[in-house]
């Protein structure tokens, strides 16, 4: 009998250029294989050649009426199939050749699996904004299958589904911003007492996004994801509390500076820390950067620090508009590796940190 796998694509741009590559992937002798292409963009324009594949149904094609964002999209490929496997790919990703068939093994040798997580590579870095996502481990966990043999969550531009293992479980509508992928993913796993089997084989190549281009409003919106998920109740056994980051006390401060009106404080005083803590974390940004590049990088280091500080700034922007104080400060263990990680973890670059700042303090006053 043969294996049956939905390939899920949800996209905005149907880029035949892309999408010819992954519909004319070789198949296994014994694999069936369903395109499902949902359009989430009413206004669409469907090429000639995914226009013709979906009439000789080779692909099913489903356009919405409306968009609904990435999360709808995905549901509506799930619903819309019925293999015993649902194998979710991106619409900009180039896959190798052999992606099928390393999943066919894979099903093959583990047919009771949770699922499987493919390699999401990346171009060679190029310039300083990429190289400074791949400094920074943005793109790490696209990659985590080479490294780990299983795995709780994974980005699901590769990721292969068992079916009868997800239902009821979808991906929640509500995440707007990301972190619908962890979200899911790691609540199937839990409710399953199981995880992914990685699979180093099947691989795909991921653009870099807008080829190249300074990505902080791509990180402060999955800053923002992350807030959303940090109160989800399976995720709160794997959150922890931390030393308050840059955003997190230069927004304290302001505070303390406003409350200051009212109750007398050295005002001076709250300015200079608020100066004190930026200057702290430029000056680790740089050191930081330094030694993880190995170049004296002005500009690798800039785009290290602009990333990493508006993610850092998107969460505790949702934290605020969400009404979540008493969230600053929490982190998400996203290893999801053991229940209730300790709290205040250090590694040498909070150490550098604090002892820089701390000394400053102790100069300023």
């Amino acid at each position: 009998m043969k294996k049956e796998i939905d390939v899920v694509i949800p996209s905005f741009r149907l880029d035949e250029t892309i999408l010819l590559g992954i519909f004319s992937l070789a198949i296994p002798d014994e694999m069936m294989v369903n395109y499902i292409l949902v359009a989430d963009n009413p206004a669409v324009e469907v090429p000639a050649s995914i226009q013709q594949l979906a009439i000789q149904s080779k692909i099913q094609l489903i356009i919405n009426e409306q968009n609904i964002g990435f999360s709808k999209t995905r549901n509506k490929g799930i619903h819309a199939g019925k293999a015993d496997w649902i194998l979710m790919l991106d619409d900009d990703i180039v896959p190798d050749p052999q992606l099928l068939f390393a999943y066919f093994d894979a099903i093959k040798h583990k047919p009771d699996s949770l699922g499987f997580i493919g390699v999401t590579d990346f171009p060679t870095p190029f310039n300083a904004v990429t190289k400074a996502l791949y400094y920074n481990g943005a793109v790490g966990h696209f990659q985590s299958a080479r490294h780990h043999e299983n795995l709780s969550w994974a980005p699901t531009a590769n990721v292969l589904l068992n079916r009868s293992l997800l239902y009821p479980r979808l991906f929640n509508p509500d995440l707007q911003f990301g972190g619908e992928d962890i979200s899911l993913l790691t609540a199937n796993a839990f409710a399953n007492h199981k995880k992914y089997d990685s699979v180093p084989d099947a691989i795909v190549v991921h653009p870099w996004w807008n080829g190249g281009k300074t990505q902080w409003k791509r990180m402060f919106r999955y800053g923002k994801g992350a807030a959303d998920i940090i109160v989800e109740p399976h995720i709160v056994p794997y959150s922890y509390r931390d030393f308050t980051n840059t955003s997190e006390s230069v927004f304290i401060l302001l505070i303390m500076l406003l409350i200051s009106i009212i109750v007398p404080f050295h005002k001076p005083l709250l300015v200079s820390w608020v100066a004190i803590f930026v200057l702290a974390e430029c000056i680790t940004g740089l050191v930081r950067s330094f030694q993880i590049s190995k170049s004296l990088s002005l500009p690798i280091a800039w785009q290290m620090m602009v990333h990493k500080n508006a993610y850092e700034a998107g969460v505790l922007f949702r934290l605020i508009q969400k009404g979540r104080i008493n969230c600053i400060g929490k982190r998400i263990d996203v290893g999801f590796s053991k229940k209730y990680p300790s709290p205040f973890r250090l590694n040498r670059w909070k150490i550098f940190k604090l002892i820089f700042t701390g000394v400053l303090i102790a100069l300023s006053l």
